[in-house]
C-alpha cells in the first residue's frame, strides 16, 4: 500500500484541476487567438470572456491576467528524452517486451526501465527537468502530459527499488507537477534537488535534500527537510526526526592529472561517516555518470577502459543511517596513454628458481619502449632500484641474487615513461640442493639409523626407504625437521634416499640412492630342555632358517654333527649323556651364512 505523501513546502497543491490558470495579456492579443494557442476546443474563448467578466471580444488591454480554467486548456503528450546511456539499461513499454536502451530515444509514458550493476540511464523530462536512474533500480515511467504551451507539465513515475536523483526545473501550477511513487513513499515535488533511495524489499525510504524544502508526513506525524538536509521513512512509522547531511568530503589533494589505471582516488577520514559513495562523471552537473561505487573505506578504484579525456569525480559521506552527504566535486584530466605492460611472468608473488630472471610482458599500444624496475622494497628507493630501458621487446633477463623483489613497468612514448604498472613481488630462490648423509644399520635391533647434512632454503627433510632402487616398493616415508632418523628395517638389501623441504612445501632434488644391508639378527635366548626321549632346543631370531653346530669344546674343534631348521625351535633325538657345546648360525633367504650365537654349554645325564 502506498500510504506516505511527501510533498514540497511552499508549493502550489498539484491536484487542483477546478483552479485556473493565469495568463498575462500582450499587446494585441485577442480572446480568439488565444483560444486557439491554449484551448481544447478553440470556441472556449467565450467562456473564457464570462469568466473575466470582459466585454469586448477584440483586442485585449495588455498586462492584464486572465483566468482560464484548468479543463478548458489543451492537454499535449510530454514525452521524455533518454540524454545517455551506461552499461546495461533495458526498457520495456506496457505489454512489450525488454530491449535496450539507448540514447536519443524517446519515452512517453508506459515504459519500465531496468538498470544493471554499474549502470545509469540519464534522461530530460519536457519541463526540463533531469533525472539519473543509478545501478540496479527499476523504474516506471507513468503520466506524461503537458497542457499546450502554458508551461504546465504533470509527471508522473514509480520507483520501486534502487536509487534516482533529481534536477526537478521549476513547475508552473496549477496543474504542472512532479510525483514520484515509490513502495514506502508519494513524493511531489516543485524546484527542488533532491535524491530517493528506496531499499531492495521497498521497506525503507531515504531522501536527501541539496535544495529546496520537502515536507515527509506519515502515522499523522509531518517534518520539514530544509536544504542540506535528510530524513528516513519506513513503512508503518512515522518519519524520522531530519538530520543534517554529512558535509562535503575535502578532496583539495587529489590530482588533477591521472596517469595510472587502474583509476584510483583516496581522500582524507570524516568523523561519523560509516561509509562513501563515489562516481565519475563525463559532465560537471553529472547526468552522464560513468562509473559508480560504494564502500567503508575513503578511497575509490575501479578497472575501467575509460579513453583520454576530461572527467568529474564525485565524492560523498554516508552516515550511520544510510543517508549520503553534500556532494565534494573534482575534476580530472585522465592521461594514460600509452598504458603500462600487461606484465606475464614472473606471476604476482612468483617465485624464480635461478638467479637468471626472464621478465615477460605483452606489448602495448602506441608504445615506443619500455622501463624496468626492480627494487627491495615495493617504494622503489632510487638508490637500491635496478633499471632497464628497453626497446621494443617483450622480453628481458636480468641477473639477481637470492632474495626478495618488487617489479614494475611502465611505457615509454615520445615524452618518456607513462604510468607504472601495479608492482609485483617477487623471490628469486633455488629449490634446496641434494642432502648428503649416512646410515647405520643394526641386526641385532632390526633399526637402521640415518644422519645428513642440513641445506640452505629446507626447513623439513623427506625420508624414504624402500626394497628397490626405483622405489616402487616403499617400506617407509617421513617427513621430519630433525636431520637423523631410525626405523626399523627387515634383514636384507634396502634402498634409502631424503630431499629437503621448503616452509611452503615445495621440494629439492632427492640425494643420490643409497644402499643400506641389514644383517640378520644373531640368534640368541637359547634354551635346551632334555625329555626322557628328546633334546629340544629353541632361540630367538628373525632368520629365514638355521644351521645347529654341536661339539664338545667352547671352541668347536672337536665337532660332532650339524642341523639345519627353519624355524625358531627343534627337536632332536636325546643325546648321549655327556657334555655339549652348541651354536646356532643365521642363514638368509640364499642360504648365507649370518651372526652366530655364543657357545652354550650343557649336559647329558644317563638316566
Amino acid at each position: 500500500m502506498r500510504f506516505l505523501l511527501v510533498f514540497l513546502l511552499l508549493a502550489v497543491a498539484q491536484a487542483a484541476w477546478s483552479e485556473d490558470w493565469l495568463y498575462l495579456t500582450y499587446p494585441g492579443d485577442t480572446p480568439l487567438q488565444i483560444g486557439i494557442k491554449y484551448l481544447k476546443n478553440p470556441a472556449d474563448w467565450r467562456e473564457v470572456l464570462k469568466i473575466n467578466h470582459v466585454a469586448t471580444d477584440r483586442v485585449l488591454p495588455s498586462n492584464t491576467r486572465i483566468r482560464i480554467p484548468v479543463e478548458l486548456l489543451k492537454v499535449t503528450p510530454a514525452p521524455v528524452l533518454v540524454t545517455h546511456v551506461t552499461g546495461n539499461v533495458r526498457v520495456k513499454p506496457d505489454g512489450g517486451v525488454f530491449r535496450r536502451l539507448a540514447a536519443g530515444d524517446r519515452l512517453n509514458g508506459g515504459e519500465t526501465v531496468l538498470t544493471g550493476p554499474n549502470s545509469f540511464a540519464g534522461f530530460k523530462l519536457a519541463d526540463g527537468t533531469q533525472l539519473t536512474e543509478q545501478p540496479m533500480s527499476k523504474l516506471k515511467f507513468g503520466r506524461l502530459a503537458a497542457w499546450g504551451k502554458t508551461g504546465m507539465v504533470a509527471t508522473e513515475l514509480d520507483l520501486d527499488s534502487g536509487r534516482m536523483e533529481v534536477g526537478a526545473a521549476k513547475q508552473v501550477g496549477p496543474a504542472g507537477g512532479f510525483k514520484v511513487n515509490t513502495p514506502v513513499a508519494v513524493a511531489g515535488l516543485r524546484g527542488t534537488v533532491f535524491r530517493l533511495n528506496v531499499s531492495e524489499d521497498g521497506s525503507i525510504l531515504r531522501n536527501e535534500v541539496l535544495q529546496g524544502v520537502v515536507g515527509i508526513s506519515a502515522q499523522g506525524k509531518e517534518v520539514q527537510v530544509a536544504k542540506a538536509e535528510g530524513t528516513v521513512a519506513r513503512r508503518g512509522q512515522p518519519p524520522e526526526a531530519p538530520r543534517p547531511l554529512l558535509p562535503a568530503p575535502n578532496l583539495d589533494g587529489l590530482p588533477g592529472r591521472v596517469v595510472d589505471l587502474p583509476l584510483h582516488f583516496a581522500w582524507p577520514q570524516m568523523d561519523h561517516a560509516v561509509g562513501w559513495r563515489a562516481q565519475v562523471a563525463a559532465d560537471p552537473g553529472f547526468q552522464n555518470i560513468l562509473l559508480d561505487t560504494s564502500g567503508d573505506k575513503p578511497e575509490a578504484s575501479w578497472q575501467t577502459n575509460l579513453p583520454d579525456g576530461r572527467y568529474f569525480l564525485r565524492v560523498r559521506a554516508i552516515d550511520s543511517a544510510g543517508l549520503e552527504g553534500l556532494n565534494g566535486d573534482h575534476p580530472f584530466e585522465l592521461d594514460a596513454r600509452p598504458l603500462p605492460p600487461e606484465l606475464s611472468e614472473p606471476a604476482a608473488d612468483g617465485r624464480a628458481y635461478q638467479e637468471d630472471v626472464t621478465f615477460d610482458w605483452a606489448a602495448s599500444q602506441d608504445a615506443r619502449g619500455y622501463l624496468l624496475q626492480i627494487a627491495p622494497t615495493a617504494d622503489f628507493p632510487a638508490a637500491t632500484t635496478i633499471e632497464r630501458k628497453l626497446g621494443s621487446v617483450v622480453l628481458a633477463t636480468v641477473q639477481l641474487k637470492p632474495g626478495r623483489y618488487f617489479w614494475r613497468m611502465a611505457s615509454i612514448d615520445e615524452h618518456g615513461p607513462h604510468g607504472w604498472s601495479p608492482a609485483r613481488a617477487l623471490r628469486v630462490q633455488p629449490l634446496p640442493v641434494a642432502p648428503q648423509g649416512s646410515a647405520k644399520a643394526d641386526g641385532d635391533s632390526g633399526q637402521a639409523g640415518f644422519t645428513w647434512q642440513t641445506v640452505d632454503g629446507a626447513t623439513q627433510y623427506d625420508f624414504e626407504l624402500a626394497q628397490t632402487a626405483n622405489f616402487t616398493n616403499i617400506e617407509a616415508k617421513q617427513r621430519l625437521s630433525a636431520t637423523r632418523t631410525s626405523v626399523p628395517v627387515k634383514p636384507g638389501k634396502h634402498f634409502w634416499r631424503i630431499r629437503g623441504v621448503e616452509e611452503d612445501g615445495q621440494t629439492g632434488a632427492w640425494s643420490r640412492t643409497n644402499p643400506l644391508f641389514m644383517p640378520l639378527q644373531t640368534p640368541h635366548g637359547i634354551r635346551v630342555d632334555l625329555t626322557e626321549n628328546h633334546t629340544v632346543i629353541s632361540w630367538q631370531g628373525n632368520a629365514a632358517a638355521y644351521r645347529l653346530e654341536f661339539a664338545r669344546d667352547a671352541e668347536f674343534k672337536s665337532p660332532l654333527f650339524n642341523h639345519r631348521q627353519k624355524g625358531n625351535v627343534t627337536e632332536l633325538p636325546r643325546l648321549e649323556p655327556g657334555e655339549y657345546w652348541l651354536r646356532i648360525i643365521a642363514l638368509d633367504s640364499d642360504g648365507a651364512l649370518g651372526g652366530a650365537s655364543k657357545p652354550t654349554k650343557f649336559v647329558v645325564f644317563g638316566w
